[in-house]
């Protein structure tokens, strides 16, 4: 299988779940009519064997009983299977659109989304179309927002990027595995607010931690079952019996504002938590070769089998929810006080588990964001890990181009940045490139520093704080310009250096707002102001003057230009980066072909 491609794996993954599918559909409708044959015979059989002896109509009805759970189990557990493969369909499905490039069917991060981050919105690391849409793969809340603080705030520690990389090298294998994984977290959709409501209850006081609470729940049982055979044998009248069962209904009920705070917070987790605890299971029971891996795994066992754990506690959930039927509610409380009895099985979980529990969901969001990145590059294996580095500022790039872009159509460039004070001026014509390349060397950047593979021959780097300003925006609903939206981007910057921060900083068109003259002055002033705060970066403009400023500064100035020729009547772009100060003007000439006089 290490010779196919990702396709041909989506491709024969598919075809075999398609198949299993539908054999257990055909294997669904046979149990369904099956069941409906054990009812009917089985009504039969209680029927005529009523003209027999009382045993034999105790154990027909038995068999009966008995034979038609079993077969109720295993047609409900067929469902289940049927969901199971419906979802491993979809996700391989959904791969095959993702490496056509249709890959909207995935959640875009879009309540990322943050206009005053230094980055996010210029480089559509979130939205539609987005970075995030294209790698994500989680399906458990705590893994799309570790995701995603892996992309708005990226760990710069080397040995954190190390221990992914080693990670997802092996995750990337691990097809099987990942899409079961997927596919487990997909039963269920998790929120902030599940998590929030768990992680609340966690805090809560015990309250039902007292003897007489333990003695009640002792007692009950057998004082109710007895007052109840009293009553059928007739040695009590029924008004006693309603005087008695009002003790033990009065007893829960006292007690139903603080059972229904704690049930409240809990309440219709059950599943939620089966889901966590399947998915902390799978990464118990896997094996690992990745140090990182093994070390997380470990503390999932370590003190407690957290999967099972977790599962205990959906038990004791689902068994609470039963007080929201009524009349469950005034049965099991009859019988054994069942809120107080289920709210001392939270606290017992809880006293034993609490202080773990955080941890647990930090690993499994861990893992979840992982097998993401390892999808990631199980889709584009001619990725390649970057190489990150300490010291001094680098950043270093063969044929870099951008992760979003077909590589059939994609054209590469080479990045090469060797220390601060560094800058690179860009110059082109209209749609030559300029824009792309920024962002191509930026998301590329925030890829690497987020552990991720790149899209590059060869990729070397040492992390550093991401500024942009690309995609400045006015606001009418607050009076603001497009001018003083963009010097207001430009302050933030200034901002973080005077602050000390060391900044890789990338602009497309300084001061475009404004006139030329103010825009030729500000940008050149503006640029020696960055190099005297040890800044590096790239600046694309359309002003050929701001390249004058090698001139000046030889040693912190690199021009480079894209350039466009016309051939036959025609823009010929070939989106390649040269040396030097761009000539060659398209707008005049764009304008003339779509009949705009000039």
């Amino acid at each position: 299988m290490s010779n196919t491609t990702p396709g041909e794996r989506y491709t024969a993954l598919k075809q075999h779940h398609s198949k299993k599918h539908a054999a257990i559909n055909k294997l669904i409708s046979r149990v369904g009519l099956m069941r409906i044959l054990l009812f009917l015979s089985g009504l039969l059989g209680i029927y005529f064997s009523t003209g027999y002896s009382a045993l034999v109509l105790v154990v027909v009805t038995v068999v009966f009983i008995i034979s038609f759970v079993l077969v109720v189990v295993w047609h409900a557990r067929l469902h289940k299977k049927r969901d199971d493969l419906a979802r491993l369909l979809k996700i391989n499905t959904d791969e095959l659109e993702a490496l056509a490039g249709k890959y909207d069917v995935f959640e875009d991060g879009s309540a990322f989304l943050d206009p005053e981050h230094p980055y996010v919105s210029d480089l559509d690391i979130f939205g539609r179309g987005s970075i995030f849409q294209y790698i994500n793969r989680t399906s458990t809340y705590m893994g799309k927002k570790m995701l995603a603080g892996w992309f708005k705030n990226p760990d710069k520690k080397i040995e954190t990027i190390k221990n992914r990389h080693a990670s997802i090298a092996e995750l990337k294998d691990k097809l099987e595995w990942r899409q079961q994984f997927r596919c487990i977290g997909l039963w269920l959709h998790d929120s902030e607010e599940d998590k929030s409501g768990i992680e609340a209850w966690l805090k809560l006081p015990a309250i039902f931690s007292g003897w007489i609470y333990k003695v009640l729940i002792w007692i009950m049982p057998f004082l109710s079952t007895f007052v109840l055979v009293m009553l059928i044998k007739g040695n009590i009248t029924f008004q006693l019996f309603v005087l008695y069962a009002l003790v033990p209904l009065a007893i829960a009920g006292s007690h139903a504002k603080s059972v229904m705070k704690k049930h409240a917070l809990l309440s219709r987790k059950a599943e939620l938590l089966e889901k966590y605890g399947r998915l902390i299971q799978m990464i118990e029971v896997e094996n690992f070769d990745a140090e990182y891996l093994r070390n997380k795994k470990d503390e999932l066992t370590r003190v407690h089998q957290s999967g099972s754990a977790l599962r205990k506690l959906a038990n004791i959930i689902q068994a609470f929810d039963s007080r929201l039927n009524v009349f469950a509610w005034v049965i099991l409380n009859y019988f054994v006080i069942w809120d107080i009895l289920q709210a001392r099985r939270l606290e017992s979980w809880r006293r034993t588990y609490k202080d773990d529990v955080e941890e647990w969901f930090v690993i499994l969001g861990e893992f979840d964001a992982l097998n993401s990145l390892a999808g990631f590059w199980f889709n584009r294996p001619e990725f390649v890990l970057p190489e990150p580095t300490a010291g001094r500022f680098f950043l270093e790039a063969r044929q870099c181009g951008h992760p979003l872009l077909k590589p059939e159509t994609r054209v590469d460039n080479p990045i090469s940045f060797d220390g601060w004070k560094q800058f690179i001026i860009v110059t082109g014509a209209n749609m030559a490139g300029k824009s792309t390349y920024l962002r191509t060397v930026a998301v590329n950047f925030i890829l690497a520093m987020a552990g991720t593979p790149v899209c590059a021959a060869a990729f070397r780097f040492s992390p550093a704080d991401i500024f942009t300003s690309i995609r400045t925006r006015d606001n009418l609903l607050e009076n603001e310009s497009y001018f003083f939206a963009e010097l207001k981007r430009l302050k933030a910057i200034i901002d973080k250096l005077e602050s000390g921060a060391k900044l890789f900083i990338i602009l497309d068109e300084i001061l475009k707002g404004t006139n030329s003259k103010d825009k030729q002055e500000g940008s050149k002033a503006l640029l020696q102001q960055l190099i005297r705060f040890d800044a590096s970066g790239l600046i694309a403009t359309h002003d050929l003057s701001l390249g004058d400023l090698i001139n000046h500064h030889p040693e912190n100035i690199t021009n480079k230009r894209f350039e466009v020729e016309i051939k036959n009547d025609e823009l010929i772009f070939d989106y390649l980066l040269k040396e030097g100060i761009s000539q060659n003007l398209n707008a005049t000439f764009l304008m003339k072909k779509m009949g705009i006089t000039i």
